[in-house]
């Protein structure tokens, strides 16, 4: 596991049920607001709202993409509270085999980026707590100093993933040959497909047999 000498390597990391399981950080973390009453039943209304004026996009990821239930919500109790939530629900539950994995990444001197469509707030924190390079996530856009309800960036997911790592390899020069790519999912197929070095990690059924397949190394985190 090393790096080239002309070009850097990276490793980049899906979050969810790849680094941190058994559920998404976003499912905890809603749970968690509502115990903490940040969201109530009029949040859930305009979420709701959301979806009945939009359900031609139902099948376009809108549901995932829905970020009306934080509608006007304070930024920086959202920050506080995510930190909150971080180390008392999702911090325990960040595989020590995926950990592990980070720190072989970086002790080979490869660049270790967080590739998830989570809470750009989340991802933040998990990366720092991991050390590593970069998180690019979903990020909440901010209206008139509370937050929009809507993300200020597309959302990491499929097609997305891959853009965002064949723009970055551009940006930072890497040999993609030489990376490493870490899914769960078949949508991860499309970063997978991008490196040298797939690996699928605790795999759906349609991503373990494309895996089976083509001989990718399947690991459980």
């Amino acid at each position: 596991m090393t790096a080239s000498a002309s070009a850097p390597a990276a490793a980049f990391f899906d979050v969810d049920r790849t680094l941190v399981g058994p559920e998404s950080m976003e499912k905890l973390f809603a749970r968690f607001l509502i115990r903490k009453r940040f969201l109530g039943p009029g949040d859930l209304g305009r979420y709701l709202a959301y979806l009945a004026r939009h359900w031609e996009r139902l099948g376009s990821g809108l549901v995932k993409e829905n970020k009306y239930h934080f509608k006007d919500k304070d930024p920086e109790e959202f920050q506080r509270l995510a930190g909150e939530c971080f180390i008392g629900e999702i911090r325990p539950r960040i595989s020590p085999a995926g950990r592990r994995m980070v720190r072989q990444h970086q002790a080979a001197g490869h660049l270790v980026v967080l590739l998830t469509g989570s809470l750009g707030p989340l991802a933040d924190l998990l990366a720092r707590d991991l050390e590593a390079d970069l998180a690019l996530a979903a990020r909440l856009a901010v209206e008139n100093g509370t937050l929009a309800g809507t993300l200020s960036n597309p959302r990491p997911y499929g097609q997305e993933k891959a853009r965002l790592v064949r723009e970055l390899a551009e940006n930072r020069r890497l040999d993609l040959a030489a990376s490493y790519a870490y899914g769960d999912h078949h949508s991860d197929l499309a970063v997978l497909s991008l490196v040298g070095n797939p690996v699928a990690v605790n795999p759906d059924a349609r991503l373990r047999l494309h895996a089976l397949r083509r001989g990718w190394p399947i690991r459980k985190f």
